[in-house]
């Protein structure tokens, strides 16, 4: 280990308490170094959190010295924040150990440094179970983006042959993360030095090196393709069994409460549209409206809401358990007549499941029931 790079990072430091004293709130290292790893061909990396009412922006500065790379730059209090809540738009997979793992050079004061202290505290918190849910959720958040690298890889696909090696790495990575944070962890090293701890995650397909391997190392577009698609839905169904297992099935009044008038509204935009003819006005009205009652149904059992994430598919088991119609068939065949029988039906079930769960419909007759009606609420 080179015993220089602290003599680097001294000086460093000396230089931006003279020169921005009131304007640094913390200076700290991370990487090999600070996690005790560090060789002698390592590089040592610092970041500093400027206050927030500080400019310091000349202290960023990147060079090499001895035959090693230095990086020296701000990180912001609120980025720093957005990284220990898992909410940063940066992989948590790697950036967490930016904050979890750092060790702190200079602190201006004694409260600056409690308030970096609590974000590491922050990411020890979001590893426990107790933080399961909120981690499920930023991994479905997360999926997001591995969809959109493998749209890339598609939108490369046959020609650039480049673009769609680029995106795949971006796949792997995002892919990877994603189960990062459904096993509630994150890695020490970066991309391509944690593939060991990538394969001790309990939750991983089991499949993933032969697939990733396929993806980064194939010569073959096809071949990419095919084992994307893979990793993609091995990853999604995992996602799928955490979500499901964090499942609590809510009360009908609660889940349904003040809902009949959505019900009311899309009913009459349906049946307006099928009126008029306007067959995309219909489909599209008539998809909103079984989609949303889907969703709440599904909280009602299973117990979970279904969201953007899921597809209709998974979560319409309530909504066909209580016999409720299916307004997607005639709305794909433009038979409006039968859509808008299906609507006035659904509305009748509705009603009529409502009432045998003690669901309000808030169908108010006057001005004096509203009046009545929401003191009972300011009331209850």
């Amino acid at each position: 280990m080179c015993p220089n790079v602290f003599q680097i990072a001294e000086i460093l430091v000396a230089h931006a308490v003279q020169a921005h004293r009131g304007d640094i709130a913390i200076i700290a290292y991370y990487g090999s170094y600070a996690k005790g790893t560090a060789s002698p061909t390592s590089d040592l990396d610092l970041f500093y959190i400027p206050t927030e009412a500080g400019r310091a922006g000349s202290l960023c500065c990147q060079f090499i010295i001895d035959g090693l790379p230095y990086d020296f730059w701000p990180v912001s209090w609120e980025f720093a924040e957005s990284i220990a809540n898992a909410r940063s738009g940066r992989p948590w997979a790697v950036s967490a150990s930016l904050i979890a793992d750092a060790q702190v050079l200079y602190h201006r004061s004694p409260e600056e440094l409690d308030r970096f202290l609590a974000l590491q505290a922050r990411i020890a918190e979001l590893t426990q179970p107790a933080c399961r849910a909120e981690m499920v959720e930023r991994a479905l958040d997360a999926f997001k983006d591995t969809l959109f690298q493998l749209g890339q890889m598609r939108c490369a696909a046959p020609d650039d042959v480049a673009g769609v090696l680029w995106a795949g790495q971006q796949f792997v990575n995002s892919a990877i993360n994603c189960l990062a944070l459904v096993n509630q962890t994150y890695f020490s090293k970066g991309w391509g030095a944690n593939w060991p701890e990538v394969l001790r995650l309990a939750h991983r397909p089991d499949r993933l090196e032969e697939l990733v391997e396929a993806i980064l190392l194939s010569p073959d577009v096809d071949g990419i393709l095919a084992a994307a698609d893979r990793l993609a839905g091995d990853v999604r169904g995992i996602l799928r069994t955490a979500q499901a297992a964090l499942a609590e099935p809510g009360r009908p009044p609660d889940v349904f409460a003040d809902f009949y008038f959505f019900v009311f509204e899309y009913r009459g935009k349906v049946l307006a549209a099928c009126e008029r003819e306007d067959v995309m006005v219909a489909r599209c009205a008539a998809f909103q409206l079984q989609q949303e009652i889907c969703q709440l149904m599904n909280k009602v059992d299973p117990g979970f809401y279904g969201t953007d994430w899921n597809l209709l598919g998974e979560y319409n088991g309530g909504y066909a358990q209580a016999g409720f119609p299916d307004l997607t068939e005639p709305a794909v065949q433009g038979d409006l007549v039968e859509l808008a029988r299906r609507v006035r039906r659904l509305d009748e079930g509705v009603r009529a499941w409502f009432e045998r769960h003690s669901i309000a419909l808030n169908i108010l007759a006057s001005e004096a029931d509203l009046r009545r009606f929401l003191t009972q609420r300011d009331h209850g």
